[in-house]
């Protein structure tokens, strides 16, 4: 005769829609501001350490080509740890709240980013502007206001031609009459010039003429430097949406992977009880 005694059976009440820890989130987001801290501090050390002095412009180009592949990597590695690490602190073995874990941290890295990089380029262009400001009411004071425009090359020569034609009070105010040269609008550039001058429009205009080939090259300098200044901030978005498009997949993958190895962090491994019986 066998006896087997009754075993109770314990029903486990779960909620058919478990929420969101967000206490999680953010331990999850504060790791990986500090990994992305300290991946950020490793790529400024190996910039430094291959930057040649020598050869300035070879080195700029390689040390742009590997601060987008860094800041690729640096995003990725940073956010699939602080994936993993909000679905450990959240403490269940739930695949789907993992990858939602890890989907938010990935949520709150990209505001706050955003957030710090509005503020510092709202804070920069004040103090540029203010700076700019004090700079230009002194070069008035003096008589010699530089034009902004004439940064370096052909602008720069164009610059100093036009200034060299104006005299006395009207010496320094070449800025608008580069612009206007520049932008294809000849007369206004003459009407400018003859109004500083105290010429005529046609006299002005003869002035200009002489200066047809510094024009020219001052065009093709703008229409370069516009180009470039596109192409680099086109590379410079296309960086951004791949590293944060490839971070939200590590993210989600690393709050998944988190969940599901949580028995390694907390020991959470249930095996079926062995049942007992007695025969007599």
């Amino acid at each position: 005769m066998s006896y087997v005694p009754e075993s109770s059976v314990n029903i486990d009440k779960r909620n058919l829609h478990p929420s969101m820890k967000f206490r999680a989130v953010i331990a999850g987001w504060l790791i990986a501001t500090g990994v992305a801290g300290l991946l950020y501090v490793a790529g400024l050390a190996l910039g430094f350490s291959s930057f040649d002095a020598w050869n300035a412009a070879g080195s700029a180009k390689g040390i742009g080509i590997g601060t987008a592949i860094w800041m690729i990597i640096t995003w990725v590695a940073a956010l699939f740890l602080g994936g993993m690490f909000a679905s450990w602190f959240d403490g269940r073995n739930d695949d789907t709240m993992g990858a939602l874990h890890g989907v938010t941290v990935w949520g709150l890295s990209v505001t706050m980013t955003a957030l710090w990089l509005a503020l510092g380029l709202g804070h920069s262009m004040s103090g540029h502007g203010s700076m700019m400001g004090m700079h230009a009411d002194g070069d008035n004071a003096r008589g010699g206001n530089p034009s902004a425009m004439a940064g370096g090359g052909a602008v720069a020569v164009l610059d100093a031609n036009i200034a060299f034609q104006l005299t006395g009070r009207e010496h320094g105010v070449s800025a608008p009459i580069v612009a206007a040269l520049i932008a294809n609008h000849d007369d206004t550039a003459s009407a400018l010039l003859a109004a500083d001058t105290g010429t005529t429009q046609a006299s002005a205009a003869q002035a200009l003429q002489r200066l047809s080939p510094q024009i020219g090259l001052a065009r093709a300098e703008a229409k370069m430097t516009a180009d470039r200044t596109a192409h680099y901030l086109a590379m410079t978005l296309w960086v951004a949406f791949i590293s944060s498009f490839l971070a939200l997949l590590a993210a989600a993958i690393g709050g998944w992977l988190g969940a599901s190895h949580i028995h390694h962090v907390y020991h959470l491994r249930k095996y079926p009880a062995r049942p007992t019986s007695r025969v007599n």
